[in-house]
């Protein structure tokens, strides 16, 4: 079965940043090591440690062939692979190699099986012909001896570590006489001062007296102040001490609080011209003509001046002195009224024609309904006691569906709207006088919801 390779961290410690220190052809290095192994989990076995050994034989410069063994409680796997060992400083080196394991059963039988093995690790040198190594270890075995149903391949990782010994022709570390981190062999510059910074051939790096980035050499300035900044020629450039991006000795507005937008002579901006300076302007794109709060932001806009903001007002251009509700709209019942006379609504003598005066009230009745598309209303027809009560119900009818029609074209939902006739029913003063008959002839709302 397949598992996942698990991450591997190679602990480097870098014992000195100078030139490589190659293995060359001739060094044997032999080892000890720790060996501690997780199984590929179809074996069942317990994570296992043991213990080995290993022979390094380098016949190219710092390529080997390595031979190691490993005794563990349930295994013996035997490495033969190719081992290269990249230098990465002047004592320590990174270690990759490839090749083949065979790995012995030690569960009371005689079995074996064979595969291919990665390693990947550090080696360090601790003094002397002395190393030390740290390694991952992962063997595939593509053909495993528990192979079946389930099973077609095994994993098995471990890390690993040593001591190990060198001797032959490369395993003398070479001299660096000066001390600078370069052996001598590759030192261009021997007996460079202790203590003195080189590059790679040991040479020493030009000098900067002052820490300002500039090489003396170049330094028209070699003592500039510590933290100045300086330019190409090493001399410190004008100071901004407020970082307004007015040099200090043109800035009239010294201090200028950090991030505030300046003028040519460092003082305070109002970029938008809207009376509050940009260092307490929320708003610094105000449109212009706007009229803004104490942060510079625009005060929402009332254009019908009846008292609610153009954003939340669903009656935009409410004639001037009507009262509204707070959605802008003309109030058409208060609190729990529930019925309201149509005051203005008048027809033609003995006809359903509205007369022009009507259109002033209905017009405000229309944008209240348009702006409550939830308001439900009956609108009710009425008559005086003269003539028939079949005729009066009539007229009141086709009174009532005139108001109606006139409503939905002013842009109200028909769903909103009923209309009943009540003829001379419900009269509101008396049918004896002329003044009593005039009131009586009348259209209501009636508030359904």
């Amino acid at each position: 079965m397949r598992a996942p390779i698990p991450p591997v961290v190679a602990a480097l410690a870098m014992l000195a940043a100078s030139a490589v220190v190659a293995q060359r052809p001739g060094t044997i290095a032999i080892g000890v090591f720790a060996r501690f192994t997780h199984f590929d989990p179809s074996l069942t076995f317990d994570d296992a440690l043991g213990i080995g050994g290993q022979l390094d034989v380098f016949f190219a410069r710092n390529v080997a062939l390595e031979g190691s063994a490993a005794v563990l409680s349930k295994v013996a796997p035997i490495h033969a692979r190719l081992l290269y060992a990249k230098p990465m400083a002047a004592r320590s080196a990174i270690l990759f190699g490839a090749g083949y394991v065979h790995q012995l059963y030690r569960t009371g039988i005689s079995a074996w099986e064979d595969g291919a093995s990665g390693l990947l690790g550090v080696r360090f040198m601790l003094g002397g012909d002395l190393a030390g190594r740290v390694e991952a270890v992962a063997d595939y075995f593509p053909s495993p001896l528990n192979g079946g149903a389930g099973v077609q391949d095994n994993w098995d990782f471990s890390l690993q570590a040593g001591l190990g010994f060198q001797t032959g022709g490369g395993a003398r570390t070479p001299k660096d006489s000066d001390h600078d981190g370069v052996v001598d062999g590759a030192d261009a510059c021997p007996g460079t001062p202790r203590g003195e910074t080189v590059d790679g051939r040991g040479c020493p790096l030009p000098k900067d007296a002052d820490a300002d980035g500039v090489v003396d050499a170049s330094d028209r300035c070699p003592s500039t102040p510590a933290g100045d900044q300086v330019d190409a020629s090493g001399c410190s450039l004008p100071k901004d001490a407020d970082g307004d991006g007015v040099v200090d000795t043109n800035d009239r507005c010294p201090g200028t609080a950090a991030g505030e937008r300046v003028d040519s002579a460092g003082c305070p901006l109002d970029g938008d011209k809207d009376g509050v300076l940009d260092a307490t302007d929320k708003c610094l794109n105000t449109p212009a003509g706007d009229q803004v709060d104490a942060v510079g932001c625009s005060i929402p806009k009332d254009a019908d001046k009846d008292g609610v903001p153009d954003p939340a007002d669903r009656c935009p251009g409410t004639p001037a002195g009507q009262r509204v509700d707070a959605l802008g709209c003309p109030v058409l019942f208060s609190g729990v009224q529930r019925s309201l006379v149509l005051e203005g609504v008048n027809f033609e003598t003995g006809s359903a024609n509205l007369t022009d005066q009507s259109h002033t009230t209905l017009d405000r009745v229309a944008t209240s309904l348009r702006g409550h598309a939830d308001l439900r209303v009956e609108i009710a027809g009425y008559t005086d006691s003269r003539g028939g009560l079949a005729a009066n119900r009539r007229l009141s009818q086709t009174r009532a569906d005139a108001v109606r029609a006139y409503l939905i074209r002013q842009g109200v939902d028909a769903v909103q709207l009923t209309a009943r006739g009540y003829g001379s029913a419900s009269p509101v003063a008396s049918n004896a006088t002329a003044a009593g008959r005039a009131r009586n002839r009348r259209v209501e709302l009636h508030r359904l919801n």
